[in-house]
């Protein structure tokens, strides 16, 4: 359909609900958010990439209570489905960090992935095929340090930051998962929140930290 615009990412954790951003669901009274696309890989439907998607009607959106357009904290929504999305190979939930384990677990020094369908480079184009990265997750001192006079940035234990030289989430990736690789299981452990530009030499991209969500996202999934 021509007159979609594709605002967000998101991660499938039932088949009936997404977690995204909350930016993402907060949008112009002249936009509606209407369709979730899931199991996609090209966004143009003339590339033949293997990938069966589906465009599923969103029946509607929840923003965290807490979460306020001029602060950068309590940043996550979960999107409700009309209907029930069928599983399939390129159709499957990722699973939410819900074990003691995982909800304790700072992260620092693991090597999660970032993907999505946003710019390649700051300003730049969004691309149509999913992108991925792996990225490092930074210690929370030198992550404050780093955003000390950004304008509504709150560093704490509600987000993650993660970056890697010349790798990050970018422009039109919001929303999407940070995902955590264990052994054939992966876990959704941030939502791509906001960063300074693009790969910006010193400051990590940041992430709603899901851990500090799991039982808001649980009580939301009716």
């Amino acid at each position: 359909r021509s007159d979609l615009q594709w605002l967000c990412g998101g991660a499938l954790v039932t088949n009936r609900h997404i977690v995204t951003a909350g930016h993402c669901v907060i949008i112009p009274s002249t936009m509606t958010l209407s369709v979730a696309r899931l199991g996609d890989i090209n966004l143009d439907d003339n590339v033949a990439d293997g990938a069966s998607p589906v465009d599923m009607q969103v029946d509607r959106t929840i923003p965290h209570p807490e979460y306020r357009t001029n602060a950068k904290v309590n940043d996550i929504a979960i999107v409700k489905l009309r209907s029930a999305v069928q599983f399939s190979d390129h159709i499957q939930p990722i699973c939410l960090p819900s074990s003691s384990l995982l909800r304790s677990n700072t992260f620092v020094g693991q090597t999660p992935y970032v993907a999505g369908w946003g710019a390649l480079f700051f300003r730049g184009p969004s691309t149509k095929s999913l992108q991925q990265v792996d990225i490092d997750i930074t210690d929370e001192e030198s992550c404050k340090n780093a955003y000390r006079n950004e304008r509504g940035a709150v560093i704490d234990n509600r987000v993650l930051c993660a970056g890697k030289a010349g790798k990050d989430a970018c422009q039109g990736d919001s929303g999407g998962p940070l995902m955590l690789d264990q052994g054939a299981v992966y876990y959704l452990i941030g939502v791509v929140s906001y960063g300074k530009k693009c790969a910006e030499p010193g400051y990590p991209g940041v992430y709603t930290r899901v851990t500090s969500f799991v039982d808001w996202i649980n009580r939301n999934l009716d």
